[in-house]
């Protein structure tokens, strides 16, 4: 056997060992890809049973959350407690929104958390209080939160003028 030959067979192997290097690393990214969509999951589990488990736990807020009137019936202890609550529902919400968009989250695991996202939203206290507190929020999370909370707040107005 010639030298020309036994390179041509050591670069053929190479080649193959190199095809065969990059489908592992593609095997590999996604399986690393479905395993941070996992966590990413169960982060939002944790985070929303946590959050929830505030109201659950604390009547007091529960009474305060439930207000329609929003911060004209809330002293400015209440409105303290009520806005740390709605700023930590609200940072979960926007880091759920911002993993959906880099496809970490699932859409259907997203359809969840925006049905209670539109629940927080339908009430107008919280509206208020989020038009007041959305500029500390990501600009492309905030003009979402805008999008279902005018959504939100005209057919609440529909309803109203149908009452009549």
């Amino acid at each position: 056997m010639n030298l020309d030959t036994i390179a041509t067979i050591a670069n053929i192997m190479a080649s193959g060992a190199v095809v065969l290097t990059l489908v592992f690393i593609g095997l590999q990214l996604r399986q690393n890809a479905h395993l941070t969509r996992m966590a990413a999951a169960q982060t939002s589990a944790q985070l929303l049973s946590s959050n929830l488990g505030r109201i659950a736990e604390n009547a007091d807020l529960a009474e305060l959350i439930a207000r329609d009137k929003g911060r004209e019936s809330w002293t400015p202890t209440e409105f303290l407690r009520v806005s740390n609550f709605l700023s930590i529902s609200f940072r979960h919400f926007e880091v759920l929104h911002t993993h959906r968009r880099f496809g970490v989250f699932e859409d259907e695991l997203w359809e969840g958390s925006e049905a209670r996202l539109r629940e927080s939203l339908s009430n107008p206290g919280i509206r208020e209080w989020w038009a007041e507190s959305r500029s500390l929020y990501a600009r492309s999370f905030a003009r979402y939160v805008d999008t279902v909370s005018a959504e939100l707040s005209a057919a609440q107005a529909l309803a109203t003028m149908g009452q009549d």
